[in-house]
């Protein structure tokens, strides 16, 4: 099982700003922001952190900090090491949330099954 779900457009070059997805996590989804670009809730019981992240063309990042950044085209959604299949679909609906609200794409190996 992988350890995140990758959200963002079909070939990274669209972007959404901090401020939107900031505005539709905690107001719309119900998160906490714990830092720039950090976003944290409790599902079931399990934390579950989301993170907007700025990403090259082919996906990849290499960064320490999200300090500065005003543009992301990757969200990820860290995934507990054991998961229920309440959980996963609590967490796949998020997931979906998101893709929808900003017209992304879910990896196709996103770690549900």
């Amino acid at each position: 099982m992988y350890d995140y779900i990758s959200i963002h457009s079909d070939d990274y070059t669209k972007k959404v700003t901090s401020k939107n997805l900031e505005h539709y996590l905690t107001c719309h989804l119900g998160y906490e922001k714990v830092s720039h670009l950090t976003f944290y809730k409790e599902l079931h019981g399990d934390p579950i952190r989301v993170r907007g992240i700025p990403a090259e063309l082919d996906g990849s990042y290499a960064i320490y900090t999200l300090d500065g950044f005003e543009e992301v085209n990757l969200i990820e959604i860290d995934l507990p090491r054991s998961i229920s299949d309440i959980l996963e679909h609590a967490i796949t609906g998020v997931a979906i949330s998101i893709s929808k609200e900003f017209s992304w794409i879910i990896d196709e190996d996103h770690g549900l099954s």
